[in-house]
């Protein structure tokens, strides 16, 4: 099974949210299935900007935490053009790149924070998984 993490998921296992145990628990139950877990190269720069933009020590530490066995997939301009097109127009534009990468590596659930992105991901029959403590994986309206 592929699953494909966003920034918004990926950053909950350094910054402390009442969902980081749940994300952090999800990830571990992956990796110990070997089920591949990926992400786009524009996780790597969200995660980076979000961390230099909180102010916090050690960026480059904390980013290699959020990125932990995590894949990443390039950037193309395939994968650019169809980040163009995919999904509603309410898309935001990292959004649409990140449905574009989870398509393009045939991922079967996402792993989002994201309203928009989760909706956008289940309109084209790929669960969205948005876990919160004290429950089990929950899908994205």
């Amino acid at each position: 099974m592929i699953l494909y993490a966003d920034s918004s998921a990926l950053l909950k296992r350094v910054v402390i949210e009442p969902e980081s145990a749940s994300v952090r628990a999800l990830l571990t139950e992956y990796h110990a299935a070997e089920h591949l877990v990926t992400a786009s190269s524009v996780a790597w720069l969200e995660i980076w900007r979000s961390l230099r933009g909180a102010g916090v020590r050690h960026v480059e530490t904390l980013a290699a935490q959020a990125l932990s066995g995590v894949a990443e997939h390039p950037l193309s301009a395939e994968l650019l053009s169809r980040a163009r097109i995919i999904g509603p127009e309410s898309l935001r534009s990292l959004g649409a790149v990140h449905l574009a990468s989870a398509v393009a590596v045939g991922a079967e659930a996402i792993l989002t924070y994201d309203d928009r992105l989760g909706a956008a991901a289940t309109s084209l029959g790929i669960a969205a998984l948005s876990p919160t403590s004290g429950s089990d994986v929950e899908t994205a309206d």
